[in-house]
């Protein structure tokens, strides 16, 4: 038995607080304070100890400072992104359509990639996502164009066409490519699975 083990637990915190007669006192009160199944911080600190509860406090801090950090970040970044949106469509759309025939490339290759991966390798599902949002974006244009009965780099480019319009199809495309390209990615996704499963089960079966 430790030379501390008939102290109550209470006595054991005082004497930590007040601090043992030598260094080996000190050891020996911490050692059976860990017996007893308390719990130190980084620190050294015992959780009935003022400067414990400090830390906790401050971790808590930061862990909250840092998530506000966090959130005025994704909250700039989509401002930004719906600003650029808003005056910039045009040329997303445009570069979209002198690149048609690189998405369709890119779409079909990132869809490869996604189903060799089996649907659930993090990083190929996002890049099969880019592949979904560069081509529905190229299909907007298309889209705009059945609505205005003309091309969309004509629509675009007519002395016709008011700021106000171009507007009007900025606001449009910012919802449509916040939800269409998921929309297309989950479902492409949810088909692969089932395929994949349908593909595996299919295998034992004839295994067996």
């Amino acid at each position: 038995m430790g030379k501390y083990s008939h102290k109550s637990d209470y006595e054991l915190e005082i004497m930590r607080e007040q601090g043992g007669d030598s260094l080996n006192d000190s050891l020996e009160i911490e050692i059976e304070l860990e017996n007893r199944g308390y719990e130190q911080d980084e620190n050294g600190y015992f959780e009935f100890e003022p400067e414990h509860k400090s830390n906790i406090h401050n971790d808590v801090y930061v862990g909250n400072e840092e998530s506000g950090d966090g959130f005025l970040f994704k909250f700039f970044l989509c401002a930004a992104f719906v600003i650029f949106c808003l005056f910039g469509t045009p040329i997303i759309v445009g570069y979209a359509i002198n690149f048609s025939f690189l998405i369709y490339i890119g779409f079909i290759l990132t869809f490869a990639f996604m189903y060799l991966g089996k649907a659930v390798l993090p990083t190929v599902n996002f890049l099969f996502y880019l592949g979904c949002f560069a081509l529905m974006t190229r299909f907007y244009a298309d889209l705009v164009g059945y609505w205005e009965q003309t091309s969309y780099l004509t629509f675009v480019h007519s002395n016709s066409t008011h700021f106000v319009d171009l507007l009007k199809y900025a606001v449009i495309y910012i919802f449509y490519i916040a939800i269409v390209p998921y929309l297309l990615f989950k479902t492409v996704k949810t088909i692969t699975l089932a395929a994949l499963n349908k593909k595996d089960k299919s295998d034992l079966d004839i295994e067996g």
